[in-house]
């Protein structure tokens, strides 16, 4: 049967810092460079979401509801956060792009009704560097 794919996208705020308490500042600086210093990003997350259109609705899933239920978790758990102290999961791994796409993931995989499936999740954390998170 045929699959389509939805791309749902969504822009959120939060500030982080690279900083490995186990290193002094210097090798900080040497490693993260100026992301060693507590600092902000507007993301762009983007879900796929994948499955096969509803003949009844001619839909994958309602956007409204994806906004439901990716918009609030985020809304909630991300936007306007300071990462390294207000997500449990940050304080015990670096607040990078790449763990984050994987945080989001594993935290919204399960959300979807059972005929839609969360393919990957992209992450700009600039217009220029983007991570893919697939499970």
């Amino acid at each position: 049967m045929p699959k389509t794919t939805l791309i749902c996208s969504f822009d959120i705020c939060a500030a982080h810092q690279l900083y490995n308490k186990n290193w002094d500042a210097q090798k900080n600086i040497k490693i993260f460079g100026k992301c060693a210093n507590i600092h902000g990003h507007q993301y762009k997350l983007e879900a796929f979401l994948s499955g096969s259109i509803d003949q009844d609705t001619g839909m994958l899933i309602n956007g409204y509801e994806v906004e439901r239920i990716i918009g609030t978790f985020l809304k909630e758990k991300f936007d306007h956060k300071f990462l390294n102290e207000d997500v449990e999961f940050f304080k015990t791994h670096q607040p990078t792009a790449e763990w984050i796409a994987a945080w989001v993931y594993n935290q919204i995989k399960d959300m979807f009704p059972e005929n839609i499936n969360l393919d990957k999740v992209r992450l700009y954390e600039t217009p220029e560097l983007a991570v893919e998170y697939v499970d």
